[in-house]
């Protein structure tokens, strides 16, 4: 007898719409698209039913009534020579909609398919695709079909249409092209190629879908230019040719005689914009439609509420803001900084921080409806005009953004785009601007400012372009500094720069800092006061000490809970049997393309040279380290199942070679990416996103809609959830949705890419806690990257420590983390924040200077010299030794690369 609560489970999941239903059903719920399709029904009637209603064909002439005006004879009038106005324009409405309509279906097919199979199939096929498309477009197409179209007469208009969409299609495959070489980097097409799927499934269900959009418009685009194509063919006697006319040769035909006989032009001409119109209103409909993400906006005048004087630089007062229609973001906040001080607004993701963060600045969106007061340095910015704003932002008032990549311009120098900050608020001469920019990088500890100032924002690291982002706050000096996530995407080692470097800005202009942020223990080290936000709200205010020690509310008590600790290991646990991976010695190289005339591989870097691991079933191995160390590399290099450059790769007992069974071998890991939303396609349900690896296993249709209700319930969701999409959930949400795609097909082995770094600490929590629970009920082995140390602590049986490339560290999570034996281990230890301010602001970190080095620069003997705290210590001999050996791996268990540890 089947499980009632499966079957209610799989009956909810087969309840789940099709895209082709989800996408009609948001367009019949657009009136302007609805208007589009009855407007274009009505012509198709009057195009085919129109000759049915009058006695006069479009060839007939009645030599009584040339040039008629219109009459109950002739509805339309008539035109020079006699023919029925109506029935030529109805004639040539058959006409126009058919070439329009096929042309453009048919030129945007061409342009999507070979489009979208050379940007994703790439390399050769690609080349010859593309070189196919540059022939045809340096074709004189004109030409060609002036000089075709009389041979093919005899297969009519259908001939003459396939015409214009073979020479109508090129320009835009090419911008599918690209579009899909873009497509395919994104994670949820990553994650359906390494599930398994098929390249031809994966450009339908995902590629294709991606550039609809452009697609849409592109149609719409080209019916109205295929009709005017057909005119000026027809008008040089290539098109459609008399007596049988088109919309296209009316209007032509009746341009002169516009203004004394009106009829002649305008009939047809009112028709033709009806039907481009109409086409354009179905088209940004159907645009809509496809994406479940879209909906309208109506920008909001704000309303203020006056707010008492005060001494402070920014005083908030009742704030309210909310976003169209939907509920209040941000109810009712109340917020003082006085001069010099330091608040720190801390919360989860939808909180509102962010929200008060760009308001304080009237930054918002303009369908964000604000009521309240915000007065800043004594001007109200609630309701105050462009003018008086750009006086305050970075003047008064400056702000550093999270993403330092997004808010830098890429195609401005870094020393310009400073020297621009200082002359929008000072009257100084370029040169003295100049100087100014490169004063503030050395004050911000970026090493050869001047150099650095001729640099564009991509060839800095992250860390250098969130110190140039504190950099141009600091420029005019201003009253308050607010940084808005300062440090969410950066590594524990550059996190720590970048903080003591905004606590050096802070002190050298003695601006007030307003600190918002998801992480308690950055706030702990920096804040004065402390301000905690939920929903919109704030639910408690303290001086930072006594919030820590003694929260009063619940909430605060819970976020201070979830906070992640370095101290609380996994217990350990005997391997229970040989490994599903074991790495040892990989090496991974990636080309250097140089030559001026032929393009030609020049040279190699290295992106791993040295990885060691292992992982055992039902166990867990963490790999660390700073960004660009490796740990992605090595686990696509995993995951790609091709023979290792360099090392052994051994999946499941069996090297990765050419006698690897690769089906078998896929079908036994799956992979869990760093962002849930990008790893799940927004225009497909979760129904369909859990269901995709099943279905590229050939699995039958039942078994699916079981497993997927089976799965989703597995991870905490309701199966009626696979009737919603992505965007309907929240960041754990669509968290859990990956995970149970990633187990649907019963791996052995869960690739986990970051799984956990994008999410609030009780969101965290939640999710690492069902991968445990998940771990002991299936008995999955994970490998997990993480710069997270304390989820490791948290979730790992072993761990290795990554530096450019290379194994360091590894071992036992409880030795690795409590006892590190390598100087890098130890570092990337004492940058992690502690939420706790009395422990914070007073113990000694080990702090690294500067950045890796580039990937490219490999010098001999240990790689981590010149970072190294001990090595500046040691005496010349051993400093000999560090320069001139790569030092081994030495101990048991517990193994590092050290030649003093």
């Amino acid at each position: 007898m089947a499980d009632p609560i499966v079957a209610e489970a799989a009956e909810a999941a087969q309840a789940t719409p099709t895209r082709l239903r989800v996408v009609a059903g948001r367009l019949c719920r657009d009136r302007t698209a609805l208007a589009g399709l009855a407007v274009i029904a009505v012509l198709f009637a009057l195009a085919f039913a129109g000759p049915h209603l009058t006695r006069w064909s479009y060839r007939d002439i009645d030599y009584t009534a040339l040039r008629a005006a219109p009459s109950a004879a002739h509805w339309w009038g008539t035109n020079a020579i006699g023919q029925d106005v109506f029935a030529q324009a109805v004639r040539g409405l058959q006409k126009s909609l058919l070439i329009g309509l096929a042309v453009a279906a048919v030129a945007t097919a061409l342009a999507a398919l070979v489009g979208a199979v050379a940007g994703y199939v790439g390399g050769w096929t690609e080349r010859a695709i593309v070189l196919g498309v540059d022939l045809l477009l340096v074709f004189p197409s004109f030409l060609v079909i002036a000089i075709v179209s009389p041979r093919l007469r005899a297969g009519g208009w259908a001939a003459f249409v396939g015409l214009l969409a073979v020479f109508g299609w090129m320009i835009s495959a090419r911008v599918v092209r690209a579009l899909a070489i873009s497509l395919k980097q994104l994670p949820y097409v990553q994650a359906a190629r390494f599930m398994g799927v098929s390249a031809p499934r994966i450009i339908v269900r995902h590629v294709l879908p991606g550039t609809a959009s452009f697609l849409i418009i592109d149609a719409t685009l080209a019916v109205g230019a295929a009709v005017m194509t057909e005119t000026s063919l027809s008008y040089f006697g290539f098109g459609i040719q008399p007596p049988d006319v088109s919309l296209g040769t009316l209007i032509a035909a009746g341009t002169a005689s516009a203004v004394t006989w009106p009829w002649m032009f305008f009939f047809p001409a009112g028709l033709l914009v009806l039907f481009v119109l109409a086409v354009n209103l179905v088209g940004d409909g159907l645009r809509d439609a496809v994406d479940p993400r879209s909906g309208p906006s109506r920008p909001r005048r704000p309303r203020l509420v006056p707010a008492a004087a005060d001494d402070a630089v920014l005083a908030i007062r009742g704030l309210r803001v909310r976003f169209g229609d939907g509920p209040a973001v941000v109810d009712g906040i109340d917020l003082t900084v006085g001069p010099g001080q330091v608040l720190g607004i801390v919360g989860e993701s939808g909180s509102g921080k962010s929200v008060t963060a760009l308001a304080a600045l009237g930054l918002l969106p303009a369908d964000a409806e604000v009521t309240g007061s915000i007065v800043l340095g004594g001007t109200q910015v609630v309701g105050a005009s462009p003018r008086q704003l750009r006086r305050l932002r970075g003047n008064v008032a400056a702000i550093v953004f999270q993403d330092s990549l997004a808010a830098l311009t890429p195609v401005y120098r870094i020393g310009d785009q400073l020297a621009e900050a200082v002359r929008a608020h000072r009257k100084v001469s370029r040169a003295d601007a100049a100087r100014r920019a490169v004063e503030l990088l050395r004050l911000v500890g970026i090493p050869s400012p001047q150099l650095r100032a001729r640099a564009f924002p991509d060839e800095l690291s992250g860390g250098m372009r969130q110190r140039v982002m504190i950099a141009m706050a600091m420029a005019n000096d201003p009253a308050v500094i607010i940084a808005d996530e300062p440090t969410t995407a950066l590594d524990v080692t550059v996190q720590a720069q970048v903080l003591q470097v905004l606590q050096k800005a802070q002190a050298a202009t003695g601006a007030a800092l307003v600190l918002v942020s998801h992480d308690l223990g950055v706030v702990a080290g920096l804040a004065d006061t402390v301000a905690v936000m939920r929903d919109g709200r704030i639910v408690e205010t303290a001086e930072t000490l006594q919030l820590y020690r003694e929260p009063r509310a619940a909430y605060t008590r819970q976020l201070l809970a979830a906070q992640p600790r370095l101290d609380v290991f996994r217990p350990r646990r005997a391997e229970p049997g040989p490994p599903v991976v074991r790495v040892d010695g990989l090496r991974r190289t990636f080309p250097v393309y140089g030559g001026r005339l032929v393009r030609r591989r020049t040279g190699a870097i290295p992106a791993v040279d040295g990885v060691e691991l292992a992982v055992y079933p039902a166990r867990t191995h963490a790999l660390v380290g700073e960004s660009g160390s490796g740990k992605t590399t090595t686990l696509l290099e995993i995951l790609s199942l091709r023979r290792p450059e360099g090392g052994t790769v051994e999946l499941f007992g069996r090297p990765v070679d050419e006698r690897l069974d690769r089906g078998a071998a896929r079908r036994r890991m799956q992979l869990v990416f760093q962002d849930p939303f990008a790893s799940l396609d927004p225009r497909l349900p979760v129904g369909d996103i859990v269901a995709e690896p099943l279905r590229a296993q050939g699995r039958d249709p039942d078994a699916v809609a079981a497993r997927v209700a089976e799965v989703l319930r597995l991870v905490g969701l309701d199966p009626g959830s696979a009737r919603r999409f992505p965007h309907e959930f929240s960041g754990g949400q669509r968290q859990r949705i990956a995970i149970a795609r990633a187990v649907a097909v019963e791996p052995d082995l869960l690739v986990l890419d970051e799984p956990v770094s994008s999410l609030d600490a009780t969101v965290r929590s939640a999710v690492l806690d069902l991968l445990l629970r998940l771990q002991e009920r299936l008995g999955l082995a994970y490998l997990i990257v993480t710069h997270d140390l304390a989820v490791v602590a948290r979730i790992a049986d072993t761990v290795g420590v990554i530096y450019r490339g290379r194994t360091v560290e590894t071992g036992p999570s409880a030795d690795v983390l409590g006892r590190p034996r390598h100087p890098y281990t130890q570092a990337l230890l004492s940058a992690v924040p502690v939420p706790d301010p009395a422990v914070e602001r007073h113990r000694e970190r080990i702090l690294l200077t500067g950045d890796p080095p580039p990937a490219d620069e490999r010098p001999t003997g240990c790689r981590f010299r010149g970072r190294c705290p001990l090595y500046a210590t040691l005496a010349a001999a051993d400093q000999a030794l560090c320069e001139r050996d790569d030092p081994p791996m030495t101990g048991a268990t517990h193994r590092a690369a050290c030649h003093h540890r």
